[in-house]
């Protein structure tokens, strides 16, 4: 098993490795030395320096290494290289000053992430393939479409169907400050499983953390990375066709279906949810999220017969109940999946779904 202070020790050897590489696209550089985990009496410490000339003039590259490069470790990195930069001023390098290059290195670095380091003119570098450096009259900008596959999966994590009724909550109301024992019980989920969420959402800087608990500070940025991680609730369907429409087909959904948090359930998904939270077009499908038992209730009522061809109903069984947990009631007996799941749906669907699911955006998230 490799130990922790192993793993640190690979992830330092890799980066200067990288930047060396990185170093060795620019013509006319020269590597001095190259010194690791320097510490000074102020109680500064550095992961690692690399003294280099260009053009007759020399630098020092200075290197804040990270394993983990999430939103929240970086901007502390860049803190860190501002306050040692600070430190190098007022010391008896004063002559050197503006021939400091300070770079962040990490296993990978989210779009975010590197934002954060542009803001403070700091240079950047990721295994993945991105970098930003900029040094005297060097300049080398590298994005690399994608993530890596482990990024991409612990990305999605944060969105299992049991942290998404986490999630759905903290944007029902996004100002709003919770306590975790709160937002445990208004999710319907263990103090375990709320604490996880937090620290991921604090990784990204998603919340902010006060006295009275935690607020959904960027709403908009925590939903637009859902979208695109997003995978429709697993489930198996039942299509069929009906004759029933307009009213007389709503009628047949109050009544009962939904009666309370146990089967049988059903609910209006998609855009047959869209027409009752935010109306935009009209499908001639209707979609439904039931249970075993809804899905019966709703096959008789609609006297529903199979269609090999130009089915216009479809029940998706999901294994993901709370789906149904915070459903909502636009109107006596109508109950629609929550607007964020009717989003996340209609965003992931063909053009004119996106169309849809853009107007219930702006219906019901004005903060997007």
């Amino acid at each position: 098993m490799v130990k922790p202070h192993e793993i640190g020790k690979s992830v330092e050897s890799a980066a200067v490795d990288e930047v060396r590489a990185l170093l060795g696209y620019v013509p006319n550089i020269q590597i001095i030395g190259v010194r690791h985990e320097q510490h000074f009496a102020s109680g500064h410490q550095l992961d690692a320096k690399i003294d280099l000339s260009h053009d007759g003039d020399r630098y020092a590259l200075l290197m804040e290494i990270k394993p983990n490069g999430a939103p929240r470790f970086v901007r502390s990195a860049v803190y860190q290289l501002e306050s040692y930069i600070a430190h190098l001023h007022r010391s008896k390098h004063q002559d050197d000053t503006g021939k400091f290059i300070p770079m962040l290195v990490s296993p990978y670095l989210s779009s975010e992430s590197r934002s954060i380091c542009l803001d403070h003119k700091i240079s950047y570098l990721d295994f993945y393939g991105n970098a930003h450096l900029a040094f005297g009259t060097v300049y080398i900008e590298r994005s690399v479409p994608g993530r890596p596959k482990p990024e991409a999966r612990a990305q999605r994590s944060l969105f299992t169907p049991r942290a998404g009724a986490i999630l759905r909550v903290l944007l029902r109301e996004p100002a709003r400050a919770w306590r975790v024992t709160d937002l445990a019980k208004a999710a319907n989920a263990s103090l375990g499983h709320v604490s996880n969420v937090r620290k991921a959402l604090l990784d990204q800087e998603w919340v902010d953390i006060g006295d009275d608990g935690l607020v959904l500070a960027k709403p908009d940025a925590l939903l637009k990375s859902w979208r695109e991680n997003y995978r429709q609730p697993a489930s198996h369907h039942i299509s069929g066709y009906t004759v029933l429409h307009g009213n007389l087909l709503r009628n047949r959904l109050s009544g009962s279906l939904n009666l309370g948090p146990q089967p049988p359930r059903a609910i209006c998904a998609l855009n047959s949810a869209a027409e009752w939270i935010a109306p935009y077009v009209r499908s001639g499908t209707q979609s439904f999220y039931a249970d075993e038992p809804g899905a019966r209730i709703l096959q008789e009522a609609f006297q529903l017969t199979h269609a090999a061809q130009g089915a216009n109903v479809i029940l998706r069984i999901p294994s993901d109940e709370t789906l149904f947990e915070d459903a909502i009631e636009p109107a006596p007996g109508i109950f629609c999946a929550n607007p964020v799941v009717t989003y996340l749906d209609l965003w992931n669907g063909n053009d004119r779904d996106r169309e849809a699911a853009d107007h219930l955006a702006a219906m019901c998230f004005p903060w997007m």
